[in-house]
C-alpha cells in the first residue's frame, strides 16, 4: 500500500461503496481496513489514558473551565 495522502474514503484501499439511501454509512473490506491500519505510518492513535484525559478536558471546557496552559506544560 502506498503512503499517499487520501482526500476521500472512496480512494482508500478498503472502500467498497456507500449504503444506498444513507449519507453516513459505507461498505468496507474489514480485513483490508485492519491491514491498512497496521501499515499506516502517518497517523498516531491515542492510548486509553489519553482518550480519558481528552474526554475529561472536553467536559471541563463545556462547563466553562479554561486550560491553564502554563500548568499543563509543567505537568506534561
Amino acid at each position: 500500500m502506498s503512503k499517499e495522502k487520501y482526500h476521500g474514503i472512496e480512494k482508500l484501499p478498503f472502500f467498497h461503496s456507500y449504503v444506498p439511501n444513507s449519507d453516513t454509512k459505507i461498505v468496507i473490506d474489514v480485513e483490508g481496513f485492519n491491514l491498512w491500519m497496521r501499515h499506516v505510518q502517518h497517523m498516531d492513535f491515542l492510548s486509553e489514558t489519553e482518550e480519558l484525559e481528552r474526554t475529561e478536558a472536553y467536559k471541563e471546557l463545556e462547563n466553562g473551565h479554561a486550560l491553564d496552559l502554563k500548568e499543563a506544560m509543567n505537568e506534561w
